[in-house]
């Protein structure tokens, strides 16, 4: 039984594929998305520092934090921007 050259080609790429992330995965073992980040060069942004510091509270003591939620809000209000339909772009 003759064996299409094709076919062999497909099963090379796809064994060479397999391959290949095994090897991907293998380099990555152990290794977490912190480790990545902690490349970042700090800045001096403090609404960062403060957003860092919110993180670690519990969702009870951010309810009495009120720097805390500031520093939330800022922080959204910097990801969404100044709101389209009000006039001058001030939220209301």
């Amino acid at each position: 039984m003759a064996r299409d050259p094709q076919i062999l080609l497909r099963v090379a790429a796809v064994v060479t594929l397999i391959a290949a992330a095994l090897a991907a995965g293998a380099q990555l073992d152990g290794q977490t998305l912190s480790e990545y980040s902690d490349d970042a060069p700090p800045t001096d942004d403090p609404l960062r520092a403060e957003l860092e510091r919110c993180r670690t509270i519990t969702p009870e003591e951010l309810t009495a934090d009120a720097a805390c939620q500031a520093a939330w809000a800022e922080n959204r209000r910097r990801f969404f921007g100044p709101a389209a339909n009000t006039p001058g772009g001030d939220e209301e």
